[in-house]
């Protein structure tokens, strides 16, 4: 969204890591699929839904899209992490054996999960 958005100061590092990804650049990136309608709906308020639609396709044909299971779901209300998408979030990373997570949230930062959680200045930094 900081990327999307074009969220200063944040964007710069956002769009960085989005080029050096795309189509399976220097690394892979994923998002998961009940994110695609988050990030529609943030999108469609910030723009319009026309705007939305062409930036969720760039993403969808850009980056990999993790399903999102029953099994992961119930996984999710299991963890210790309190903040259910949060939790759902690590779950689907821990299931694709991703290296990170990427985020500015503080609180997911600080949660305990077998995937490590990073700012994306701190990935530009690991890459």
């Amino acid at each position: 969204m900081d990327a999307l958005q074009e969220r200063a100061p944040f964007d710069r590092a956002a769009k960085e890591i989005l080029s050096r990804a795309q189509g399976g650049g220097e690394f892979k990136a994923v998002f998961t699929a009940n994110a695609a309608s988050d990030i529609f709906y943030l999108y469609r308020k910030a723009r319009d839904s026309a705007a939305a639609k062409a930036a969720l396709a760039f993403l969808i044909e850009a980056f990999g899209v993790v399903s999102v299971t029953r099994d992961d779901c119930s996984a999710a209300l299991a963890s210790s992490i309190e903040d259910f998408e949060d939790a759902l979030v690590a779950v689907c990373a821990e299931k694709e054996h991703v290296d990170y997570i990427i985020t500015r949230d503080e609180r997911f930062l600080q949660a305990i999960s077998s995937v490590r959680s990073v700012t994306p200045m701190d990935l530009l930094a690991i890459i």
